[in-house]
């Protein structure tokens, strides 16, 4: 058994399968023991994985009563099913506790009406939490609220930690530019580093690693996939444009400007127009999770080796169908970004309110960034123009595992 612990601390989505590759490796690597405090939808997907899992309901004292009966009733407000009601428990009734004992009950309870699980920073909890592991070095992601308070508490402790960082930390500078906020950071390219630093961070702080969630992406066989991808689509010498997807919404998430729900339809249907007139083109739409239409479009009913629009569904696995790709049309699809990280070009269309959200241009991920009305002249541009190189050489994972374990 190795001697020292590193304790990962992630919320589900991309930001657990960012640190399940790391402590993976690292545990193949026998230099250390990782422990993944799992958040929310995290831990069936760290416990798939092999790792070792805590969650908060596993740090629960009796002295907890009154914070877990404020975490049940805070359940019942969420207006939805919970997985683990438990765990759901201990997670809002530890974290809405650590808000009573800073701001009383009355400030808490508007805090909370106001922000809702924004409002949380549980560092007391965190802190309780490092105290029983004691960890050796603590990593975590670029979330607000546990994973924040993981490295906070981490730094009040002594405790090495470094901040793994998903995409452009564009909301999340505001604390990650902090001087004393974890002793080094992960960043996907060069563009973030320098953002970070232009905020007030050491240079020497900020490591470019890139994100271990992309590394399937950079498989060796990649190549050879998507070249029988090409030759199974009867593509040959055609160019591809791939469009992921959208939905723009009604309003701001956050801050209630009014979105143009219309939008990702009308620029889908001019890339339609566009292809059809272009026998050298082929168009393939990839529709998002479960949805079966787009709503505002009519996709050719052509089909079969010809066909100039293709409909790709959530079975084409998406790695080699992004290698296949000559062109990412996107509006605030991730899958730009990783598009342009294997080497298509990438056009991204303005005009959601989304925007500043998935800055990609800014941040050397695409060629250009263009309104609806200039989506024509970047399309015959960039469909000109060869792929670019792969960015990523050497896997992330390697990468974020180096600094890691420069603190054991």
């Amino acid at each position: 058994m190795a001697s020292k612990t590193v304790l990962f601390v992630a919320y589900g989505s991309g930001h657990i399968k960012m640190l399940i590759p790391v402590a993976q490796a690292l545990a193949a690597s026998g230099l250390a023991r990782p422990v993944v405090l799992a958040l929310t939808t995290a831990a069936p997907a760290a416990r798939a994985a092999g790792l070792e899992v805590v969650q908060f309901k596993d740090f629960a004292t009796p002295g907890d009563a009154t914070a877990l009966a404020h975490g049940r009733r805070l359940i019942a407000g969420l207006g939805a099913p919970v997985a683990d009601a438990e765990e759901t428990a201990a997670y809002l009734g530890l974290s809405f506790a650590d808000l009573v004992a800073e701001l009383g009950l009355a400030q808490a309870e508007s805090r909370y009406a106001q922000k809702g699980r924004q409002a949380f920073l549980p560092t007391a909890t965190l802190t309780r939490i490092l105290k029983k592991i004691r960890p050796d070095v603590v990593v975590a992601t670029n979330s607000p609220r546990a994973e924040r308070a993981a490295i906070v508490a981490a730094g009040q402790l002594g405790i090495p930690s470094v901040c793994v960082v998903d995409l452009f930390a564009i909301d999340e500078v505001r604390w990650i530019g902090e001087a004393g906020y974890a002793d080094r950071v992960c960043v996907l390219n060069e563009s973030v580093k320098q953002f970070l630093v232009r905020a007030g961070r050491r240079a020497e702080q900020i490591v470019v690693t890139g994100n271990p969630g992309f590394d399937g992406l950079f498989e060796k066989d990649m190549p050879e996939r998507a070249l029988a991808l090409r030759k199974r689509m009867g593509w040959g010498g055609k160019r591809v444009i791939l469009w992921p997807s959208v939905i723009e919404p009604d309003v701001h998430p956050f801050n209630g400007r009014p979105g143009n729900p219309a939008l990702p339809a009308s620029v889908l249907n001019a890339l339609i127009r566009w292809v059809t007139a272009r026998p050298d083109c082929v168009l393939c739409v990839r529709p998002r999770a479960g949805e079966q239409a787009i709503a505002g479009v009519t996709l050719p009913s052509s089909a079969g080796e010809n066909a100039q629009v293709v409909m790709t569904g959530q079975d084409w696995a998406l790695a080699p169908l992004l290698h296949a790709a000559d062109l990412v049309v996107t509006i605030n699809s991730t899958v730009g970004l990783e598009g342009r990280l294997v080497g298509a070009r990438v056009v991204q269309v303005l005009g959601s309110v989304l925007d500043d959200a998935l800055p990609l241009a800014a941040y050397g991920l695409a060629d250009e960034s263009v309104t609806a009305d200039g989506l024509e002249g970047a399309l015959e541009r960039q469909i000109a123009l060869p792929r670019h190189p792969v960015l990523q050489q050497s896997p992330a994972t390697l990468a974020v595992c180096g600094v890691v374990t420069a603190y054991l």
